[in-house]
């Protein structure tokens, strides 16, 4: 399998172990706490997702109006789809996990981080969100828990952003 990478280091691979921990200890105990460590543990992530990567090649004019092929890939993210019909994008956190997806299609893994995926989400109205590892842990990011997740996020950087903005008036 061919592998292509959003992330600054492509030889690295995926695993996730801390966020693995914190999936089984929030279900071992569910709780605000046990909650939020799974979900920062999450945002810290990154996931390998399956993808049908086709490479077509188009002629591109330049300034000087001189034309060439270049070859311009486009990647088709494959979907779960739940039995109420909801579908969603599947994230891994480990190529054993990943191991477990059965497609009726040849795909490759992409790397993705979860705000990468996050936005995948928003950008294709009709994905419910994304799921990690569906086949075991089956760990669920609606798109209104990203949205939650976006508004706590801007609003800790806001908040972070005015402190220093004191700080710097107070020195």
């Amino acid at each position: 399998m061919a592998e292509q990478n959003q992330t600054p280091n492509q030889d690295q691979a995926v695993t996730n172990p801390k966020l693995i921990e914190a999936i089984q200890a929030m279900r071992e105990n569910f709780t605000p706490d046990t909650q939020n460590v799974t979900i920062n543990a999450a945002l810290r992530g990154t996931f390998y997702v399956p993808a049908v990567i086709e490479r077509k090649k188009e002629i591109v004019a330049n300034a000087n109006n001189e034309v060439k092929f270049e070859e311009k890939p486009k990647a088709r993210f494959l979907l779960i789809k739940k039995p109420d019909g909801e579908t969603f994008f599947p994230a891994f956190t480990d190529a054993d996990e990943l191991a477990k997806f059965k497609a009726s299609e040849p795909y490759q893994r992409v790397k993705m981080r979860f705000g990468d995926l996050a936005t995948l989400v928003e950008q294709v109205p009709s994905i419910k969100g994304f799921v990690i590892n569906p086949m075991s842990h089956n760990l669920p990011f609606t798109r209104e828990m990203l949205e939650n997740i976006k508004k706590v996020l801007i609003k800790r950087r806001n908040e972070m952003n005015a402190e220093k903005a004191d700080e710097n008036i107070q020195q």
